[in-house]
């Protein structure tokens, strides 16, 4: 299995599931443990990874149920919930979120090649929360929030563990990967990650790429980046999207995915000026920045 996950513990009861470096489908998770459950915090995006994440979680602690999470509705957090189901665990997602994962799977061929999805049938049914909530796991409780803003979907939510200060993000946060706005709102995930802050977290496990500790700056480069693209496409009504692509290319040379950039500028540009998003044209622009359709390794 390529980009074999890194299991790495956080404190006590938090431990990141890191899939690095993060690209493509190849996102973080998690679980927190207390002596009467396990919380499983998303899933992965084939059968296969999202299996031995549930297998490394029951085998951490192995007397005990395995509930899951799911902060957002994209695949490679939300594929594997039929697993979860299917081994008798109850999978928690706004009801945003829900929705969407209810019509899947989603892993649009349009745009990706690839051959290993496996088993990723939704379960039929998943519990949904429209307000903050915590669940006791037996010594210790982990919170669930929902974003209050239409962020990197709209039907975001964290889950925080305060015991060990470690707050699960999901797609709000990404670390060395350029992030992805398609079905987002730039100005109302410059307003979550402001929000994040109240939490005051001392590690972060992201969607995609390291752990992010207090003394990290990647919260502060990807605000940058958002605003940027408000203000890049903000002031004229035709934008040189390409050159405005090989800017952010540019600036933000390290991160990873930066075709991304395309669709981004897109919804940036929709949203200042009031227009609809066009997914297609933008979806078009990024396969044309990524030389064709893009072939997942995972």
């Amino acid at each position: 299995m390529p980009a074999d996950p890194l299991v790495t513990p956080l404190g006590a009861t938090a431990t990141a599931y890191l899939q690095l470096p993060g690209g493509w489908f190849l996102n973080n998770a998690g679980w927190i443990t207390g002596t009467e459950r396990t919380v499983l915090v998303d899933t992965c995006a084939t059968e296969a990874r999202s299996r031995h994440l549930l297998q490394q979680a029951q085998a951490a602690h192995p007397h005990v149920p395995v509930s899951a999470v799911l902060t957002h509705a994209h695949g490679d957090h939300a594929h594997g919930a039929g697993l979860v189901t299917a081994s008798g665990g109850d999978v928690l997602a706004t009801a945003a979120a829900a929705a969407d994962i209810a019509t899947g799977p989603h892993t649009y061929p349009e745009l990706f090649d690839c051959t290993s999805w496996g088993e990723i049938t939704p379960p039929e049914q998943l519990e949904t929360l429209t307000e903050s909530t915590s669940w006791d796991l037996g010594g210790t409780t982990v919170e669930i929030h929902p974003v209050p803003t239409h962020a990197h979907t709209n039907g975001d939510l964290v889950v925080w563990q305060p015991d060990d200060e470690v707050l699960f993000t999901g797609d709000l946060a990404f670390h060395g990967v350029t992030p992805l706005a398609m079905h987002g709102s730039i100005s109302g995930w410059v307003e979550a990650l402001d929000w994040l802050e109240n939490f005051q977290a001392t590690q972060l496990v992201p969607g995609h790429g390291p752990v992010i500790t207090a003394q990290d700056t990647a919260l502060a480069e990807l605000r940058d980046y958002l605003r940027w693209l408000l203000e890049a496409v903000g002031t004229t009504e035709n934008p040189d999207f390409d050159a405005l692509e090989a800017q952010a290319r540019e600036s933000w040379a390290t991160w990873h995915d930066a075709e991304r950039h395309a669709v981004n500028l897109r919804r940036a540009h929709a949203e200042t000026h009031g227009h609809d998003f066009d997914i297609i044209t933008a979806a078009g622009a990024m396969l044309e920045s990524a030389g064709g359709p893009i072939t997942l390794t995972i």
